[in-house]
């Protein structure tokens, strides 16, 4: 049972994204571009090296309704929209991001020891004796102030490291004036000063004079012809001034010397919580602080290949809902592996592989393992589709489903005519918007993964008047999913207006659909879309090198000698 269990986990259905082939699709367009999307289907190699970095989950992966192709994390393009805290969920101004260090500048922090948020508590003991009259103001800020900061998990609070603040606001502020008291920010601030003032002296200067300048344009166009300006010849970039450092590298000997000292392992930080302080990567615990959480970041994300958008969310940090959420999940069919047996050499399984429907409209599906076939022997195993061609009701909501099954089974059984359905070789289940196929797998290595390609070619038939958008969380319309094959011979825009010959010239647009016009009906049009998958079935066991597992008695068996005497005793006890 467990090794079944480990079978289970071990499968998967992933997509394949052509972004390596995304330049050779673009040269084709129109009509030939559509006609190509079927007929020139590109060869698939499962054994591929590149196969781990081009295959995806589909929880991952996106589509591009004008493209009309799969788009995975790697071929799109992400725009920052905006900046803001996931604490406070206050939007930052783009402009003061970099002067804030991409951190919340509110009071927010971040525990030092398990990173989740830190409260303000005021103290409840009084503070401290000043320890003489002539400390400084700062001293009396981190020593007898009232609040600091505590950790409802872990319990952890500032008052172990002696951080205590006067006010319960402008937290960030106080600890900024710390942070820029310390060694390596004067030192980085003192080597910026003095780089900067050598990049000043031997950048180009203008020979236009200042009031020219004021005059949109005209800086670049002197930069582009030739008017860009001189440069000082005395001022080379390796006459840089000698820079002298204000402090040394410490020495690691007595670091190293502490950390040997040390007794209890929890004294020293772990590489999560270095990391969370760059700015010095403290080894001991005593040394953490508690910092800003960083900021978040809203994106769009676009397709590399024609700038669309695939995924908008609302601007405000409030906001959950996108705008425009073209997510492959409800574009094309989702493939589920139901059942898996265990697999053994040489020896014949039926797998279960269930296709989900995300679409409003009926689609036919049609699989292969290769071009236009459907059985394929491999070194490894001898793969048959059962089931090649099937089509999966649309996608419709629950209680619908509950009313078509009550309709269904109030009808009866089905009379024994020539119009009678005829069952369906290879399919499994049909319920709801899916359908569940048989594939027949025999394997004929013993290998740790086995896995095959199957190509997943649908098709659907929708009306050229249907031109809904997609929606944001909603399924969207197929109208937009998937690249035309079959095209109709008249344009949506003439789907709904009425032919009339005296108004504008024949045309051969016009001149064919004359008939369909006047009945007032828009012809369908015929939608594909293929798309490759591996489909991964775990290990295959051998049965000759599997041991039998041991004979086991049942409970019952092996205590049957001694249920009369208790069963004795019992009564004996009662009576």
């Amino acid at each position: 049972m467990s090794q079944q269990i480990d079978a289970r986990q071990r499968s998967y259905v992933h997509y394949y994204c052509p972004c390596p082939d995304v330049s050779k699709s673009n040269n084709n367009t129109g009509e030939d571009e559509e006609e190509d999307i079927v007929e020139s289907i590109p060869d698939f190699d499962v054994n591929s090296p590149r196969i781990h970095f081009s295959t995806f989950p589909i929880s991952k992966l996106y589509f591009c309704d004008d493209c009309h192709q799969i788009r995975c994390p790697r071929c799109v393009q992400e725009e920052i929209v905006c900046y803001y805290c996931p604490n406070c969920l206050f939007e930052v101004p783009t402009a003061s991001v970099k002067s804030e260090r991409n951190r919340c500048a509110r009071n927010c922090f971040q525990c030092p020891i398990c990173q989740n948020t830190l409260t303000v508590v005021a103290s409840t003991e009084p503070p401290p004796p000043q320890p003489s009259a002539s400390s400084n103001s700062s001293t009396s800020t981190t020593s007898g102030a009232p609040y600091y900061l505590s950790c409802g998990v872990c319990r952890w609070d500032s008052q172990e490291i002696g951080m205590t603040f006067e006010k319960a606001t402008g937290l960030a502020l106080q600890l900024q004036k710390t942070e820029d008291e310390r060694p390596d920010v004067k030192e980085f601030d003192h080597l910026k000063d003095h780089f900067e003032k050598h990049l000043r002296l031997s950048a180009p200067s203008t020979t236009l004079p200042s009031s020219l300048l004021s005059i949109p344009g005209i800086s670049s166009f002197s930069n582009r012809y030739g008017g860009g300006g001189f440069t000082h010849p005395q001022q080379k970039s390796d006459d840089v001034a000698k820079y002298n450092n204000t402090i040394k590298i410490e020495n690691d000997d007595n670091l190293v010397h502490d950390l040997v000292q040390l007794k209890d392992v929890n004294q020293i930080t772990t590489l999560t919580q270095r990391m969370n302080q760059l700015s010095d990567q403290p080894y001991k615990v005593e040394r953490l602080q508690p910092q800003r959480i960083h900021l978040r970041t809203k994106r769009v994300k676009r397709c590399r290949s024609c700038r669309h958008i695939l995924i908008k969310p609302e601007q405000k940090a409030q906001a959950t809902r996108f705008k425009i959420k073209l997510v492959a999940l409800n574009h094309i069919p989702k493939l589920t592996i139901t059942s898996l047996p265990k697999l053994f050499l040489n020896q014949s399984t039926e797998i279960i592989l269930k296709f989900s429907n995300p679409l409003y409209e009926e689609i036919i599906v049609d699989l292969a393992l290769k071009k236009d076939e459907t059985t394929e022997t491999t070194e490894y195993a001898k793969i048959k589709l059962l089931a090649p061609h099937f089509n999966i009701t649309p996608y419709n909501e629950v209680w619908e489903y509950d009313e078509q099954d009550f309709n269904i089974s109030s009808k009866g059984r089905p009379s024994s005519t020539a119009s009678a359905p005829k069952p369906d070789i290879g399919i499994y289940e049909r319920r709801g918007n899916y359908t569940s196929v048989k594939i027949e797998i025999t394997p004929l290595a013993e290998v740790d993964e086995l896995k095959f390609p199957l190509l997943v070619t649908y098709a659907n038939k929708v009306n050229d008047n249907n031109d809904n958008e997609t929606s944001g969380d909603a399924p969207a319309n197929d109208s937009s999913t998937a690249a035309e094959t079959v095209s109709s011979d008249k344009p949506n825009t003439d789907a709904d207006k009425p032919n009339t010959d005296a108004d504008k010239p024949d045309t051969d647009v016009n001149k064919p659909k004359t008939d369909d016009t006047d009945k007032g009906e828009s012809t369908p049009t015929t939608k594909s879309l293929f798309f490759w998958t591996v489909i991964g079935l775990g290990p295959v066991v051998n049965p000759a090198t599997v041991k039998p597992p041991a004979p086991t008695r049942s409970p019952l068996t092996n205590n049957n000698s001694n249920v009369a005497p208790t069963r004795t005793n019992i009564n004996s006890g009662k009576a």
